[in-house]
């Protein structure tokens, strides 16, 4: 379960950015101190369980929080949330007055908290742009298992908490990233913000540009990035349905698991969007492209022939839950990448028709490739 729970490993997290560090060490517990200043110290107890540690926690907050100047809930709070993702859907508009909305409005941003996440954790397991009753099992599983926090002022904001712990990184002999399943898991949380965010953007740079709609190809191509007919119909619950004036996206990530530059952190969507939302809505319900799985995974081999114009490529991935080589071919600009991730050792992500039989190989016809920057580590970031 997600929870915003502080243990150990939160407080290190959260010290070690603040300018603390270690001076002694022990079974039960550590001592820290800033950097800047040996005559202040704190506790920082290792065991969760024991009979002491929240007031431990208690004391240890409230000191931090003299040195920042802050309020020690307010500190414990941001110790708390060192793993977690959380999401802010916020409404903004005339009527919303002393922390409240109104029951439709409210209704809108609650129900589109859902199903924005449902069609994003769908998109992560294969792109389509519309799922109908087809979507994975996996992206309700996926959106039960989430949490909501306390509804904020600032306008009226929702906030959606996900987990951003990942498992270890297992390595074979030589250097190169050995995928685990049960490590690969730990990281769809994370996917599922990342194309969150990536078709929130490709949506409403459609849907600002009101002097034309977009055309056709520009709205297939969208589903590439995650955009769906529901994803579509969860913005218009809020700006249409909900007759909110604006409704805006903001991607807070857990300060301990750091995330690439190219992500955008803040989407907004005005209610002058509905119409060409409409529409897109509608192409990509009316669409019959067939839908393409997405894979993530790392390169184990790749191969050129002399003359040849396009290279073969073998990735190591996880397809119903084992892990599984998968090979296709890709042209030899895109080649050309491959083997520069696959020289930096990076996670790449792949999305095409994939035959996966069982008995053969399994192979894939692609559509996309790239490095997956959805989930880069700190040894990847040096």
């Amino acid at each position: 379960m997600i929870t915003s729970d502080v243990g150990f490993s939160e407080l290190v997290s959260y010290l070690s950015r603040a300018g603390w560090t270690r001076t002694r060490s022990g079974a039960l517990a550590e001592i820290w101190q800033p950097m800047d200043d040996v005559k202040s110290s704190v506790l920082v107890p290792r065991a969760a369980d024991a009979d002491d540690f929240e007031r431990t926690v208690a004391i240890l907050a409230t000191e931090v929080a003299r040195r920042e100047q802050r309020l020690p809930e307010d500190v414990r709070r941001d110790i708390a949330r060192q793993f977690l993702d959380v999401t802010d859907l916020r409404a903004e508009d005339d009527d919303i007055s002393e922390g409240t909305i109104s029951l439709q409005a409210g209704i809108g941003l609650f129900s589109a908290a859902n199903h924005l996440m449902v069609s994003a954790a769908a998109a992560t397991i294969h792109r389509q742009g519309y799922y109908g009753t087809s979507i994975p099992k996996a992206a309700h599983a996926h959106a039960r298992r989430l949490r909501l926090g306390q509804t904020r002022q600032g306008s009226y904001v929702v906030p959606i908490i996900s987990s951003a712990r990942f498992g270890a990184t297992a390595r074979y002999e030589d250097g190169v990233p050995r995928l685990e399943v049960e490590s690969e898991d730990s990281y769809f949380d994370r996917r599922v913000l990342a194309t969150l965010s990536r078709s929130l953007e490709t949506l409403s740079e459609m849907a600002m540009n009101r002097d034309r709609s977009p055309s056709r190809s520009e709205v297939l191509d969208s589903v590439g990035e995650g955009v769906s007919s529901e994803l579509c119909s969860a913005v218009l619950e809020v700006i249409d349905k909900g007759k909110v004036d604006v409704f805006d996206v903001s991607f807070n990530w857990a300060p301990a698991s750091p995330v690439p530059p190219d992500l955008s952190n803040h989407v907004i969507f005005a209610r002058e969007y509905a119409p060409i939302l409409t529409e897109v809505r509608k192409e990509l319900k009316e669409s019959e492209e067939p839908s393409d799985t997405v894979l993530y995974g790392v390169i184990r081999r790749m191969s050129l022939k002399a003359n040849e114009e396009s290279g073969r490529v073998a990735l190591e991935t996880v397809v119903d839950g084992r892990r599984r080589s998968v090979s296709f071919d890709l042209d030899l600009e895109t080649y050309r990448r491959a083997a520069q991730y696959h020289g930096e050792r990076r996670r790449v992500v792949v999305t095409g028709i994939l035959d996966a039989t069982p008995g053969r190989p399994a192979s894939m016809k692609v559509r996309t490739f790239g490095p997956d920057r959805s989930v880069l580590t700190f040894d990847q970031l040096d």
